[in-house]
């Protein structure tokens, strides 16, 4: 079987960077719902980078961050952009060194709005969460029912479980294509990583 969908995620490049303070927008779990965010978005939002890796300053096209969030260099946000892809918003951020100072002023946030209620949890694996019913905390097995995802939807937040972000298979290959640093992609078939 062929994935029509992968996981967006951070693949490792020595030195680089490793992000773990998120600061600067109130109620950042809005991120994690897909809620849209562009209008009246701060101007101050940050990512600091971790001081557990005072030596890790290289800022690649995709950062590792302890929130999860999909934080991209200028150039992989102007190639997404250029595309034209539906449903998602480019919030600016900046990087913030391990001595205070702006690193850079051009990241963004990929964030995917409108999430897509298409996963088929008859065939999934999963634990619900104690506090949030219907939320899904963990995948032992993620499938996914391509029927319930619009067929323009490229890079989709998942409706009830918001540990994962999906790329289309096509727009994944054109990805791979454009060699872009810190950017992996795993096929749902293999999600989670053992």
């Amino acid at each position: 079987m062929t994935d029509v969908y992968f996981v967006w995620q951070y693949r490792t490049v020595p030195d680089a960077c490793v992000l773990n303070r998120f600061s600067g927008l109130d109620d950042s779990f809005r991120l994690r719902q897909g809620v849209p965010l562009l209008d009246g978005f701060p101007s101050d939002v940050a990512f600091h980078m971790d001081p557990d890796f005072p030596n890790n300053l290289l800022l690649v096209d995709n950062l590792l961050n302890s929130d999860r969030a999909m934080v991209v260099s200028p150039t992989l946000r102007d190639w997404l952009e250029k595309r034209r892809i539906p449903k998602v918003e480019y919030l600016p951020v900046s990087i913030i060194d391990h001595r205070g100072r702006v690193a850079s002023a051009d990241y963004a946030i990929v964030h995917p709005i409108d999430p897509v209620d298409c996963i088929d949890r008859e065939r999934s694996e999963f634990s619900e969460s104690r506090i949030t019913p219907g939320q899904i905390s963990r995948f032992r097995k993620m499938v996914i029912d391509d029927g319930r995802v619009p067929a323009d939807r490229q890079i989709i937040r998942l409706h009830g479980f918001w540990g994962a972000t999906l790329v289309r298979a096509d727009l994944v290959e054109a990805l791979s294509a454009g060699r872009f640093s810190g950017l992996g992609f795993l096929p749902v078939s293999e999600y989670p990583e053992t």
